[in-house]
């Protein structure tokens, strides 16, 4: 979920199944739409030319009545393609998924479509490539040029009014794209002989000392406000995180193998700007959507370690606090 690159055999196989037939739906939805906020959510595809190309999940505000429908073994509670609600200039909010299970901003569509139903455009791109410092920034400031210059939302979005949601790994590309400047050698640092925080860690070359600054200026973003949920933060010291000024909204799992003092604990003590911090309960996966019957079938590995909440822990009642409070918090300072 956060620097592992490694993903299980058949959710890449799925996945990239789904970015090929992204918003075709294949059958009608059997879940009535939610309705949780201002507007109706719906949701376009978009296709961005990179060195690999890429797709881009759009959700943005609608006054047309949601209509779910499923793309393979996801339920998307939106309207396809329907026109964006009139009269009015939306925030925009860029997401980027983590490392796990497929690498597809679809694990987490409750929180992207709540976000649309709020007042946001959320522009999630499906991230490819082999070097993901380097290439998922690039793919959030692509995604963003895309969708701005896209006809069905020029209008109405308000570039100004700028945030990133990121999960895992993501949130080590929301602070980069933010201007955040990582470098390994304080990755290398904090994971030399250690074992208790494996998914920052496994596959860390801790014999290369090199100062290889992770990243790119050229995709820094005029971001106003930053949403990390259970970020990766080991590579990124105090002097990584100078320019960061803007306000941070840091959610930690409370029973997460993610260690806290090597990643959310240390980026809110670097952090120039104290950041607001929140803690729920459960582990590292709590922010993921809880697996449909559809997807069980297709993962069932996956979706068993989704499924390994605590006794009395309610993973659907805690998505829908925190999507209530992300949207709070990006709606007072965006």
């Amino acid at each position: 979920m956060c620097k592992r690159l490694t993903r299980p055999a058949g959710l890449l196989v799925l996945t990239a199944a789904i970015a090929l037939s992204l918003l075709v739906p294949l059958a009608s939805g059997p879940s009535p739409a939610r309705a949780d906020g201002p507007y109706r959510v719906a949701v376009a595809r978009v296709t961005v030319q990179d060195a690999v190309q890429f797709e881009v999940l759009v959700a943005y505000p609608t006054d047309v009545a949601e209509a779910p429908f499923e793309v393979g073994p996801f339920t998307i509670h939106a309207s396809l393609n329907a026109p964006i609600a009139p009269a009015k200039a939306f925030p925009v909010q860029l997401f980027s998924h983590g490392n796990g299970r497929g690498g597809s901003p679809l694990h987490e569509g409750d929180l992207i479509t709540s976000l649309a139903r709020q007042g946001f455009i959320v522009i999630a791109p499906f991230h490819s490539g082999t070097r993901p410092f380097q290439d998922r920034p690039r793919q959030l400031h692509k995604a963003l040029d895309q969708v701005l210059a896209d006809q069905r939302f020029a209008a109405q979005a308000d570039p100004s009014r700028l945030g990133i949601v990121g999960y895992s790994f993501g949130g080590a590309v929301a602070l980069i794209a933010a201007g955040a400047t990582p470098d390994f050698a304080h990755l290398v640092s904090y994971c030399r002989g250690r074992t208790d925080d494996p998914r920052a860690c496994d596959g860390i070359d801790t014999n290369n000392t090199s100062h290889i600054i992770l990243g790119q200026a050229d995709d820094v973003l005029p971001v106003k406000a930053l949403v990390l949920l259970e970020p990766f933060g080991a590579p990124f010291d105090r002097e990584a995180l100078t320019s960061l000024t803007v306000p941070v909204l840091l959610y930690r799992a409370e029973q997460s193998d993610l260690r806290p003092e090597g990643n959310i604990f240390a980026l809110a003590a670097a952090l120039p700007r104290p950041p607001r911090q929140e803690g729920v309960p459960g582990g590292h996966l709590i922010f993921i959507d809880p697996c449909t019957p559809a997807l069980v079938k297709e993962a069932p590995a996956d979706c068993k370690d989704v499924a390994k909440d605590a006794a009395g822990v309610d993973r659907a009642a805690i998505l829908r606090r925190v999507e209530a409070k992300v949207a709070d918090f990006l709606r007072n300072n965006l």
